[in-house]
């Protein structure tokens, strides 16, 4: 009951207008009280978007209350807040992961550019789908170069392909935008140091320079007979994106059927190059889109996404029937 009255007090003194010191005091008894009705007047307050929500912020941070998590990525669109507000989702750690994707979406360049770089201070791997999703669209070379360090502080793999694709970007045409494409291909040369080279044995030579590393891993990836999007953690990539494998699988073949017309040697990258190869790219996506959903996904898949091609139908009945 007592505590109870308490908190009925101070949601007074956080209705205070301005930024008197009775507000930011009823801020940080509620953080030390933290009972729901404690969180829920914290979370309110964060409405005011002034110097009393970020101290709430933080108090809601320390706390790591999920349900604080949808309010706080919603300040990030707010400059007054959005600093405070990035913080406390990394003080939440891997309940924010979510918000923090979709934020990457938000019409607001400073809120995607923050929750990128949120994404790269919790280091959770399920936020790499969504930040190579941004190096792949977002228009905004701010929030490539922050969604490129976060990829480098996460160490995937699977990113390799979009880093070492963004170092091939064309020079820009303005002063403005060719200094921001330079911090953008720095921030990509650091983020591929930091993930190493995935073909590399364990016991590897002194470290080369990053340019040289670059190079070595662009040629590495051009030749090796491993698809470059199936480097890494599959569980990490879309069904959209393993099934733009097999529909680059399927351009391979009908680029063989043409070559082979026209009396000439098929320009494939090397990961295509022999049968073997592509039906091992085959059956590897197929095994993942198994594990998803099972023979429904496959089929919903084959027909919907791939126009139901025959050899990779025949290669995936191989694989239900092992």
């Amino acid at each position: 009951m007592l505590q109870s009255l308490k908190v009925w007090k101070l949601s007074g003194a956080l209705k205070a207008k301005g930024n008197p010191p009775g507000a930011y005091a009823a801020v940080i008894e509620l953080g030390q009280i933290g009972t729901a009705a404690a969180i829920d007047l914290l979370i309110e307050s964060l409405s005011r978007r002034d110097g009393v929500s970020r101290s709430a912020a933080r108090e809601l941070g320390r706390l790591g209350t999920e349900r604080a998590v949808e309010p706080l990525a919603a300040l990030l669109a707010h400059p007054e807040v959005n600093q405070s507000a990035a913080e406390a989702l990394i003080k939440l750690g891997s309940k924010a992961v979510g918000a923090l994707s979709t934020a990457l979406q938000s019409e607001v360049v400073e809120a995607r550019k923050l929750a990128a770089g949120a994404l790269g201070e919790i280091g959770d791997k399920r936020a790499v789908e969504a930040l190579v999703r941004s190096m792949e669209t977002d228009n905004d070379y701010a929030v490539r170069t922050a969604a490129a360090t976060a990829l480098g502080q996460l160490k995937d793999a699977g990113a390799i392909w979009v880093l070492v694709g963004t170092l091939k970007l064309r020079d820009e045409t303005t002063p403005e935008r060719q200094a921001a494409l330079e911090q953008l291909r720095q921030a990509t040369t650091l983020a591929l140091r930091k993930i190493g080279d995935p073909f590399a044995v364990k016991s590897s030579p002194a470290p080369i320079s990053p340019e040289a590393l670059v190079e070595q891993m662009e040629a590495k990836i051009a030749d090796s007979e491993v698809h470059p999007r199936l480097i890494g953690d599959l569980s990490l990539l879309s069904d959209r994106e393993l099934a733009s494998v097999l529909k680059e699988l399927i351009g391979a073949s009908e680029e063989i059927s043409w070559a082979n017309l026209e009396n000439r040697e098929p320009i494939l990258p090397a990961w295509f190059k022999s049968y073997d190869q592509r039906r091992n790219v085959a059956v590897t996506v197929g095994a993942e889109f198994h594990r998803r959903g099972g023979q429904a996904l496959m089929d919903q898949i084959l027909e919907k996404d791939l126009g139901g091609y025959s050899a990779i139908a025949n290669w995936w009945a191989d694989l239900a029937a092992e």
